[in-house]
């Protein structure tokens, strides 16, 4: 394994701290007390499973931002920073097309708008100036993905992002058949966590080595469990007959053992 890399910059280190706060204020807010979102969130969030289920996603996304604050290498968090870029621009297309719903003028707003309004432009130009200063024999992969997990990964990544694309343009294609009740800001924020899923699947395949995919794969694989605690709270507001929802079992069950296998390893390998 090639040990030299390009170094983490101290600025984004320190934006990856804050992505840090920015996720346990939302774990704790929707994740753990999805009923009081009214007080607790930036908007109110009805029906309760779906401020329930946006707490899975940021409770099975924590690892995406704590983990790389202790990695030495950008080439090992390379693969999340695009991902993350693209989901908070979806997030803040959302808060701007339905800025009405939003409890402005509120604690939670300010901090709901700012972790979507900054990461963007910080992400991205992250990427740009690491990527200048990294070595180009960097890049070669010394562990490869096998073929079959590239195909999952390219097919199942390429699903997810163009659906979730559609939907957020049309919410009104998933609405009337999802299994509890949607409206086109909860579809268009649910559309983010697709969307960073299926970049991300991307991504993975266009680095194409194990270690340096390995610290995005946490959200792969406890996405399933924290999404089945998250949905079995509230049972009575799921239509658990919807083949929407075990279709998504089915997506998440495939996504989730690829992020395992992709997970085996030497962790310590992708921090240092």
């Amino acid at each position: 394994m090639n040990t030299q890399g390009t170094p983490i910059a101290l600025p984004l280190r320190i934006w990856l701290a804050v992505e840090v706060l920015f996720g346990i204020g939302a774990v704790l807010a929707v994740g753990v007390a999805p009923a009081e979102t009214k007080t607790n969130f930036a908007w109110t969030i009805q029906p309760v499973v779906m401020a329930a289920v946006l707490g899975a996603f940021y409770a099975s996304s924590a690892l995406l931002f704590l983990l790389p604050l202790f990695a030495k290498r950008w080439e090992m968090i390379r693969v999340m920073i695009l991902p993350t870029a693209v989901f908070a621009t979806v997030q803040l297309i959302a808060t701007v097309l339905h800025w009405d719903k939003f409890s402005i003028g509120t604690t939670p707003f300010y901090v709901w708008f700012a972790s979507y309004l900054l990461p963007p432009p910080i992400f991205v130009a992250a990427y740009a100036w690491h990527q200048r200063r990294a070595a180009p024999q960097n890049d070669q992969p010394d562990s490869p993905l096998p073929a079959w997990l590239r195909w999952i990964f390219i097919i199942g990544g390429s699903f997810l992002a163009i659906s979730a694309l559609i939907v957020f343009i049309f919410p009104n294609v998933l609405i009337p058949s999802f299994p509890w009740k949607l409206t086109p800001l909860t579809a268009r924020s649910l559309c983010g966590w697709i969307m960073i899923l299926g970049v991300l699947m991307i991504g993975m395949v266009r680095e194409n080595d194990k270690a340096r995919v390995r610290l995005g794969t946490p959200i792969l694989f406890l996405l399933l469990p924290t999404l089945f605690i998250q949905l079995t709270r509230f049972p009575n507001e799921v239509d658990w007959a919807n083949p929407i929802l075990w279709l998504g079992f089915v997506l998440t069950t495939i996504i989730g053992l690829c992020g395992l296998y992709l997970a085996m390893g030497s962790w310590r390998e992708s921090l240092n």
